[in-house]
């Protein structure tokens, strides 16, 4: 295959557009193309790059999002999307992937919020609307007693929608600017109560929503763009926690050429959602990063026999 890695300078304009050169500094871009709404970032991989580590990738995909239906082995309606590739990024650096990612990111949700006339009056044959919540905690702790110096928790919403016509969904938290003033509807057969507040911080939102309406109700009012999914809002909010839910103890032994790396995850009976059995969460796809020398990275291989 003719396909590998090259080095090249990745841009982002002011106006939405990437623009790719072979090296900094020069004016005119191989290749340049402009963000969409319909383009989604992949899923962080680790691959293969030379024999000295892995490199970190995304891509940038073109995804058309249909309602098909399906008749085996009973009838069903699924909404699925269909991708394509429109660019694949990659970097030995994890501060410039996560600062790219991030950038990218940043782009697609400040994306203006256009309706496309030809899907308005589209009909489906069973309606959904999901949402995608994401929280992102980032801390920094302190040697030896672990003890959190700083932190940050970013919350990120993301929906992907299909209903018939143009319509305004609304969206409620358990904000606590609200608290003593919730409203029930009348069809909520069994209303629910929340005993946990939290106190949204640096509010940002899609194009689509009504600010205004948000600032006055506390009410996420918006008109979700149609089988297409876009962030809707994040927001920060205060690390609540006396501890974190779990710590890393590392112990690194050198005998003469030898060198010895183990690390442990210990669980903190603290955390709340530790205490619980029945609500308990368990840890998925836990990943420990250990910077090591560039000549240590063969060391760490292990060759597989067939």
């Amino acid at each position: 295959s003719s396909r590998h890695w090259g080095p090249i300078y990745v841009k982002l304009t002011e106006t939405g557009f990437m623009q790719l050169f072979y090296e900094r500094g020069l004016e005119k871009p191989f290749r340049e193309f402009k963000l969409e709404v319909n383009h989604e970032i992949s899923d962080p991989k680790l691959q293969n790059y030379d024999e000295n580590g892995r490199i970190h990738t995304i891509r940038i995909d073109r995804v058309l999002y249909k309602e098909k239906r399906k008749y085996q082995p009973m009838p069903l309606v699924t909404h699925t999307g269909e991708r394509e590739q429109v660019v694949k990024l990659g970097t030995t650096d994890y501060s410039d992937f996560i600062s790219i990612i991030s950038a990218i990111q940043d782009v697609l949700f400040h994306l203006p919020a256009i309706v496309d006339l030809s899907t308005v009056y589209q009909n489906y044959i069973e309606e959904e609307i999901t949402l995608d919540v994401k929280d992102e905690f980032r801390g920094i702790l302190g040697k030896g007693d672990n003890r959190l110096l700083q932190h940050s928790v970013v919350t990120y919403i993301h929906v992907l929608s299909f209903i018939s016509g143009m319509t305004d969904c609304r969206l409620g938290f358990n904000d606590i600017l609200v608290k003593g003033n919730e409203v029930v509807s009348r069809q909520d057969i069994m209303p629910t109560t929340t005993t946990k507040w939290v106190r949204l911080h640096e509010c940002q939102f899609h194009g689509s929503v009504d600010e205004e309406l948000f600032h006055s109700s506390r009410m996420v009012v918006f008109t979700p763009l149609d089988a297409c999914k876009f962030e809707l809002m994040r927001f920060r909010t205060v690390f609540s926690e006396k501890t974190l839910p779990f710590t890393l103890r590392t112990v690194v032994c050198v005998r003469g050429a030898e060198v010895e790396l183990q690390s442990w995850l210990v669980m903190s009976t603290g955390f709340s959602s530790n205490r619980d059995n029945l609500s308990q969460v368990p840890c998925e796809n836990v990943t420990i990063r250990h910077p090591v020398p560039a000549e240590w990275v063969n060391y760490f291989r292990r060759d597989s026999v067939l």
